[in-house]
């Protein structure tokens, strides 16, 4: 309709009427990019807010296991401690033995945990990362994973730290080797159960053991600085991604 009433304006030499029409086109074709511009940015925000919502939800599993690793290689890095000062000293007290034994059960473990989002790898692998207006939140992101790069080659030294003290170690003394791994065992030493059978002055006097000890103090501790940054930056994420949501 509109097509052919430029023509006949054309044919009548109307050429205000002609200018009419194009008017009308141009300023319809504006108004259709407008409002296709303008869904697609609503798109964008609704698939942005979803997203936000799924890295949200990452972020709190990955601080709960984060914390949860943490307090693990903190309690070890005390407990080793403890070890180390009575082989020193020559002496266990009585106060020490819970302690003393958890470090020997559970000195050569090395607690891991899923530190990655999966929304944001997939988010990135995408390609669709500049979705996420807040700039900021976003080189926060790829800073944290980054960052992981750099923990996963020390992570990786540590391991190996492990296994080549585990012998020395384990070989000292003796334990259930049915055990399995849990919070429950962390804590059962504290209420006197024992799972460990050794000679302390012989522990004294073996010098391998002494020098597995002070490794494996050195790989908690520092595991202990390792999970500590990643929970710091992991809480860093979690408010950025508040801010964003508002």
């Amino acid at each position: 309709m509109l097509l052919r009433r430029i023509t006949q304006h054309v044919k009548e030499q109307n050429w205000f009427a002609v200018g009419i029409d194009f008017f009308i086109v141009v300023v319809g074709v504006f108004i259709g990019i407008q409002v296709a511009n303008w869904n697609a940015s609503q798109f964008e925000r609704r698939e942005e807010a979803a997203i936000i919502e799924r890295l949200q939800s990452d972020f709190e599993r990955v601080k709960a296991d984060a914390e949860q690793s943490f307090d693990f290689h903190k309690q070890m890095t005390e407990d080793i401690r403890t070890v180390l000062r009575s082989l020193r000293s020559g002496e266990l007290k009585d106060d020490d033995i819970p302690a003393f034994e958890r470090a020997l059960l559970l000195g050569t473990v090395v607690q891991t945990s899923a530190d990655r989002a999966g929304s944001f790898t997939e988010l990135m692998s995408s390609g669709r990362g500049n979705i996420l207006r807040n700039r900021d939140l976003l080189h926060t992101l790829v800073d944290y994973e980054d960052f992981l790069e750099r923990y996963a080659f020390a992570q990786a030294f540590y391991v190996e730290t492990v296994l080549l003290m585990t012998d020395p170690y384990k070989g000292a003394f003796e334990y259930d080797t049915d055990l399995r791994f849990s919070e429950e065992l962390i804590t059962s030493f504290d209420h006197g159960q024992r799972f460990v059978s050794y000679d302390f002055e012989a522990l004294v006097a073996n010098r391998d053991f002494h020098n597995a000890v002070e490794e494996l103090l050195f790989v908690h501790s520092g595991l202990t600085l390792w999970r500590e940054r990643i929970s710091g930056r992991v809480n860093d994420i979690q408010k950025k991604l508040a801010a964003s949501e508002r």
